[in-house]
């Protein structure tokens, strides 16, 4: 991948529509993180974990903590990009378990001259599966810090590479990618998939 990519599966968020821990449903004999982290990482150089505050019971990965507890997903993006090793961090929602690992090197390839390279699905752009870089990280602190913490702030003040879902369709034709498991009933239905 173009000049090193870590994987930031983010896992820090409160699952209130879910009822319970998203990272920690099953997937098989894994963990929803454990799950990602085996499917997207052989396509990066370095597989982190973002959570709100530290969990002894946690998927044995690399795990970064929030600076700004209670901020939500770019809190933990923040913690992320300071932690990173490589300059581009794929950062993927832990309750997107069917993510295509081509999406990684696909986005990253598009990265040279942008901040960020963000899909957009349906019109809404997929923040939380998307390729950052690494110095974007006190532009996170300075929205943090000043009350902002939703990832769409971010995208608005950086510029952007937005990919539309005709070019997504390239490396992922169903855009499986991007469908999350908010509720109890999706997870289900997802465990019970063909």
């Amino acid at each position: 991948m173009p000049d090193g990519c870590s994987l930031l599966i983010l896992a820090g968020g409160n699952s209130r529509r879910m009822g319970r821990d998203k990272g920690s449903l099953a997937a098989g004999s894994l963990t929803l993180i454990e799950h990602i982290a085996r499917r997207l990482g052989p396509v990066v150089d370095e597989v982190l974990m973002s959570l709100a505050e530290p969990n002894p019971d946690a998927a044995r990965l690399p795990v970064v903590v929030d600076r700004f507890p209670g901020m939500g997903p770019l809190a933990g993006m923040h913690a992320g990009l300071l932690a990173a090793h490589h300059p581009l961090v794929w950062v993927v929602a832990c309750d997107l378990p069917d993510v295509e690992p081509a999406l990684g090197p696909f986005l990253c390839g598009m990265a040279d001259a942008v901040d960020a390279v963000v899909p957009v699905v349906d019109r809404d752009p997929e923040g939380v599966c998307a390729v950052y870089r690494r110095g974007l990280a006190p532009k996170v602190e300075a929205l943090l810090r000043s009350g902002r913490r939703s990832v769409k702030s971010l995208l608005d003040e950086v510029d952007c590479r937005f990919v539309a879902d005709e070019e997504l369709r390239a490396v992922d034709p169903t855009l499986r990618s991007f469908r999350n498991l908010n509720t109890p009933a999706e997870y289900e239905a997802w465990v019970r998939r063909p």
